[in-house]
């Protein structure tokens, strides 16, 4: 099938795009831009870095733009990708039927399937996958037991202990899928080139916070 990848830029989305990628010929991808930050459907954070992930990853991108507000968003999407040469749109969803039920919605409204590999996957083995295959940031939290220290912060080994010690004693989704945690890609085995941050900021409240690239180079891995 010819697959169109919903990315965001984070791990879920990337880890489906792969593992999509192994049957299927992945036609293009899909970056969504809310206006809003606090998108019932989509991730908010570094998404200039879309046209960068596209090119490392060598697949042409369509990005779209959606106001963000519930119920609304999912409308915009449906008639923005409506036409798009595809047999299938993939998703990295895990665990949010919220999600899942509006992505089956649009699907059947433009003709497409819908994939999602990731879909009931056990959380930790999703995440060993993560520490084990990709060069992946976290750059925003918003729960109780993520502070400031989690952002910019490598997810390798060491940190995924840290995050499955917050999950035991807070109850937070391990891979984050309840928002709990975003995350940026900036290497894995698809990319052609690699992303190097050059320079980041961190935003913080006091109860939640953001990391925002300001600069980055891309260098090529042949």
């Amino acid at each position: 099938m010819k697959v169109l990848a919903l990315i965001s830029g984070g791990k879920d989305s990337m880890l489906a795009l792969h593992e999509v990628a192994e049957e299927h010929e992945i036609v293009g991808l899909l970056g969504i831009v809310p206006e809003k930050d606090d998108s019932y459907m989509f991730h908010s954070v570094n998404l200039h870095l879309l046209d960068a992930i596209a090119d490392c990853l060598k697949i042409p991108i369509t990005k779209i733009r959606v106001s963000g507000v519930k119920e609304v968003e999912v409308k915009e999407l449906a008639e923005q990708i409506e036409g798009i040469d595809a047999d299938a749109l993939c998703i990295g969803g895990i665990e949010s039927s919220y999600q899942k039920r509006r992505f089956e919605r649009v699907c059947e409204k433009v003709g497409m399937k819908l994939i999602a590999p990731l879909w009931k996957r056990d959380a930790e083995g999703i995440m060993k996958r993560v520490v084990e295959e990709f060069d992946t940031i976290i750059v925003s939290v918003s729960a109780m037991g993520l502070n400031e220290s989690f952002l910019g912060r490598k997810i390798d080994e060491e940190c995924f202990n840290d995050l499955k010690k917050v999950h035991e004693k807070y109850k937070i989704h391990l891979a984050g899928e309840g928002g709990e945690y975003e995350t940026l890609v900036l290497d894995a085995p698809l990319y052609r080139k690699r992303i190097k941050i050059l320079r980041g900021k961190k935003f913080w409240d006091g109860v939640r916070g953001y990391y925002i690239v300001e600069d980055f180079s891309k260098i090529s891995k042949v």
